[in-house]
């Protein structure tokens, strides 16, 4: 916590302390079960299956590339492989864009608390 942050903090009284812990910041594990409540959360649920799938496809390729006897068989199963990891790569990011939006999101509604209760 830097200077700034422990400043905010001594100016809240205490029960404006209890209420920002309880909305305080996540952690990776926490940030990323959110994503599993609200509006969303059947998108994610079939992006982590999806992930889930192009990943055990990239495997697969992957190891049939190894063993391919011949240059097409490589390059097809090279193909089929760079498809599903970068497929599951663009799954990711889209999952980290999403952990970030819901990071600021709660962030603003945090600030508009406070607004709502310097108001008050």
């Amino acid at each position: 916590m830097d200077e700034l942050d422990r400043k905010i903090e001594e100016a809240l009284s205490a029960e404006d302390r209890a209420l920002m812990e309880h909305f305080g910041e996540q952690g990776l594990l926490g940030q990323f079960g959110s994503l599993f409540s609200g509006k969303l959360a059947w998108l994610t649920a079939i992006t982590v299956i999806a992930g889930f799938g192009m990943f055990i496809l990239g495997v697969y390729a992957a190891w049939n590339f190894i063993n391919a006897p011949d240059i097409s068989g490589m390059l097809r199963w090279g193909g089929v492989a760079w498809f599903g990891f970068i497929s599951l790569m663009m799954i990711k990011i889209w999952s980290w864009m999403r952990m970030e939006t819901n990071r600021i999101l709660r962030e603003v509604k945090r600030l508009e608390l406070q607004i709502a209760r310097m108001k008050a």
